[in-house]
């Protein structure tokens, strides 16, 4: 009897042991719970994939840690003796490594039980750092860090809603992560997703849960949804407006109504971005989905001439700007400027330093799926939407501001990027709405407009605001109450 006891506590023993080593997976997103001082590019999914990608140096935190004896990082690196990865336990140095060529590599680190956070420290000189995998041998708590649990008693059960009550962003800019924020006493949490100045969101195949102290009835979701958006959820019945046709914008894009429930979690199949949300405690809302401004019908293509011409354009100046870590999936922005020509080009694909994009060609289409160039929808009453060109400029004469007459709308084709002595070659062939066809070029070296963007990225501006913005999926110049695109031309 005394052998199974020993044996028992045996078991009981490795089964701790065992419990206390938790692994981190960076293939994704950043995990709950771990933060990181900067943004990283990308991510490599898959079994072959190298995770999380970095372009700049960058310290990955994992804070509320206790009796730690060991971190284990996967990690891979472009280049060989330049970059250097070291870890910190408790504010202790466990030892620092400079990477060789390699990929996929298990590092190392240890010292005695240690508490208080995990850090990271990637030190970048050149090329990629990547981070898979983490993992930690001590115990971990979820605190919240830059994208954990929110501790539920900090909700206030005694909290009075208003009918409704408005939720919104918290104003931080991340993605590709677990996130959650508390707002006027609801909790959000996503399982993936992404938070901008404009709006909070839940990654493709990954949930969205709204938490609040008392039942709710409804919620009404102003936002944005991808093309096939679906969604279910675990109480109440949704409504969801059809995107069948292409991603839709709308107010309201879901309603749900009732839920009877303090808690309601809704599962995507694609993008949903919130620009806001309405919750109603006491009865469901008389409220119908919106019609949106993705859906057919909202844009037209009536600036562009109806008799088909040829152009061929030879571009002087390219300007681009990645805005991966804003929209929440690779999307780079390229302007193309020329003295009779302004043309805009939205690819689903981050940007890389040298050729804007990796070298290849990129197909224009309605797909919305990596590696393609978006087609136009055409224009609305405030914008031409990318891919499209301007021309036809003319001066304003009571204030002097340029503007254009005349738009083309890019629906087919492609964009083939290629190496170029001093930068790059990027070579359009497309035909436009009405049957027009583009023959573009430019050589020579592109600039990163959007380098500056952490500071301006998403930002709602009042009229009359001074300056560079993000506007939707553009860098937008405001001036004098108008606006202008970064050739100066009014929009």
């Amino acid at each position: 009897m005394r052998r199974i006891s020993l044996l028992f506590l045996f078991i009981l023993s490795v089964c701790s042991c065992f419990a206390d080593e938790v692994t981190y997976d960076f293939s994704s997103g950043i995990p709950a719970g771990w933060t990181a001082s900067t943004a990283p590019f990308g991510y490599e999914g898959g079994d072959t994939g190298r995770g999380m990608q970095f372009t700049s140096s960058s310290t990955l935190t994992l804070a509320g840690v206790t009796d730690v004896t060991k971190v284990v990082v996967t990690c891979s690196s472009n280049i060989a003796d330049q970059n250097t990865i070291e870890v910190k336990v408790g504010g202790s140095s466990w030892g620092k490594e400079t990477f060789a060529k390699e990929s996929n590599v298990e590092k190392s680190f240890s010292g005695n039980a240690a508490s208080g956070s995990i850090e990271l420290v990637l030190t970048r000189a050149s090329k990629s750092i990547y981070i898979k995998t983490v993992v930690v041998t001590g115990k971990v708590t979820d605190n919240g860090g830059g994208g954990g649990d929110v501790d539920e008693n900090q909700l206030d059960p005694n909290y009075t809603y208003s009918e409704p009550t408005r939720v919104q962003t918290p104003g931080d800019s991340f993605s590709n992560q677990a996130y959650s924020f508390i707002n006027n006493n609801i909790e959000v949490k996503a399982s993936v997703g992404a938070v901008t100045q404009d709006y909070f969101g839940c990654n493709a195949g990954n949930t969205l849960t709204f938490t609040a102290t008392k039942p709710i009835k409804a919620i009404v979701i102003g936002g944005y949804v991808k093309k096939d958006f679906e969604a279910t959820v675990d109480n109440g019945d949704i409504g969801c407006v059809d995107a069948s046709d292409d991603a839709v914008e709308a107010d309201p894009v879901v309603v749900i109504k009732d839920i009877d429930s303090k808690t309601v979690t809704i599962s995507c199949d694609k993008q949903l971005r919130c620009y806001y949300a309405d919750f109603y405690f006491e009865e469901n809302p008389d409220i119908e989905l919106g019609t949106g401004g993705g859906e057919e019908g909202d844009y037209t293509y009536d600036w562009e001439p109806q008799t088909p011409t040829t152009l061929n354009i030879s571009f002087d100046e390219v300007q681009y700007a990645d805005y991966t870590q804003y929209m929440g999936y690779p999307y780079t922005d390229i302007y193309f400027l020329s003295e009779d020509y302004e043309m805009e080009l939205g690819v689903f694909a981050s940007a890389v330093s040298g050729t804007v994009l990796e070298e290849g060609t990129y197909e224009i289409n309605d797909s919305y799926e990596t590696g393609t160039v978006q087609a136009s929808p055409g224009g609305d009453e405030y914008y031409d939407y990318p891919a499209f060109i301007a021309t036809g400029f003319e001066i304003d004469e009571t204030d002097g501001a340029s503007y254009y007459t005349m738009a083309y709308y890019l629906v087919s084709g492609t964009l083939t990027v290629a190496a170029a002595p001093g930068g790059v070659k990027l070579t359009l062939d497309a035909k436009t709405y009405y049957g027009s066809t583009v023959n573009a070029t430019f050589t020579g070296a592109a600039v990163n407009a959007g380098e500056d963007t952490d500071g301006i990225a998403a930002v709602s501006a009042p009229t009359g605001t001074e300056g560079k913005f993000l506007d939707g999926r553009r860098i937008v110049i405001k001036h004098a109450g108008h606006t202008y695109s970064l050739k100066g031309v009014r929009m």
